[in-house]
Formats: C-alpha cells, sequence, structure tokens
C-alpha cells in the first residue's frame, strides 16, 4: 500500500497535468503556444478553451518586469525576451503563431505572434516578433498592419488580466 504522503503527492501532480494553463499558480498571468500549428487566422472561428496548449508558458508573470496597463506594453527580463526571440526564428510565418492568454487556469483571450515582413492584414490580437536585440520590451497591439484592421472588442484590459498583474505589482 502506498503512504498516504506519496499518494497526496501524485494525486497533486496529477492535477496540474491534466488541467489547461496548468503550469501557472492561480491568478497568475501567463501567455501560452498553441500544441497544434494553426493559422491564426483560425482562430476567431476555434473555441479557446478546447485548443491544446503547451504544458509551459512562452511568457509567465515571473518573466514580466512591469506591464504597461495604457500601451499594453511589457517589460520582460532578458531570460524571457531571449526566448521568445530563440523560439521564433526570423520570421514567424505569415500566418502567425498563435497564443493564448491566461490568468491561472483560465483563459481569457486570444492572439498571434506576428512577423513585420507579413503581407498579410489580420484582424486579432498581436504581438510583433522582437528582433531588437538591445531591447527587452514587446507591445500586444490590436490587427495587423494597423489597428483600424481590428473590428472586434478590446480583450487586452480584462479585468482578471488587471488584477493578477496588480496583485503581483508588474502593472504600471
Amino acid at each position: 500500500m502506498m503512504p498516504k504522503k506519496m499518494l497526496f503527492f501524485l494525486v497533486t501532480i496529477l492535477g496540474f497535468v491534466i488541467t489547461g494553463c496548468q503550469s501557472v499558480n492561480e491568478d497568475h498571468f501567463a501567455i501560452y503556444l498553441l500544441t497544434q500549428d494553426i493559422p491564426a487566422t483560425n482562430l476567431a472561428q476555434l473555441d479557446i478553451n478546447q485548443v491544446p496548449l503547451e504544458s509551459e508558458p512562452i511568457i509567465s508573470s515571473e518573466d514580466v518586469v512591469l506591464y504597461d496597463q495604457a500601451s499594453h506594453t511589457v517589460e520582460l527580463t532578458q531570460t524571457a525576451y531571449s526566448r521568445i526571440q530563440e523560439i521564433f526564428p526570423m520570421p514567424v510565418k505569415v500566418t502567425g503563431s498563435p497564443f493564448v492568454v491566461c490568468v491561472g487556469k483560465e483563459r481569457i483571450y486570444a492572439g498571434a505572434f506576428w512577423t513585420p515582413l507579413s503581407s498579410l492584414s489580420y484582424d486579432g490580437v498581436i504581438i510583433l516578433q522582437p528582433m531588437d536585440t538591445t531591447k527587452t520590451t514587446i507591445q500586444i497591439t490590436l490587427g495587423y498592419p494597423v489597428p483600424d484592421v481590428f473590428t472586434g472588442k478590446d480583450p487586452r484590459a480584462d479585468a482578471r488580466i488587471i488584477k493578477s498583474l496588480e496583485q503581483d505589482k508588474k502593472l504600471k
């Protein structure tokens, strides 16, 4: 028979493995990539609660130095910024690389990493592929190539995201 402590440990680990946005603690901001290669242009037709996410976030609350609520500019640690540049060798696919923003286990909205070299327009939330190695900021913006392309409701200032970043003392 298995000791109670070991059983509790195994059940806890299994719980983390099964849930969506699983590796982030309750109420913390994170951005996850999808496990499937889905063009970002197909995101609007998908239920973000059904798309499979990577087990680890590409950006976690620990990676965020400061989040500017007015411009949705995110200052990252150098390690996180470098990790994004390594994951996305130049250029990101012209159809984008989708992501999902989560707070804890809750999926808030989807968007895509986008290359400034793309000739496709996109009616969604984007993070332009970071290319400048002298900076550590990314900006979560609307529409590509210009904000006027975006026609939906802006999800970036969702109260759950703002509360999470405020609690973690990351909000400007």
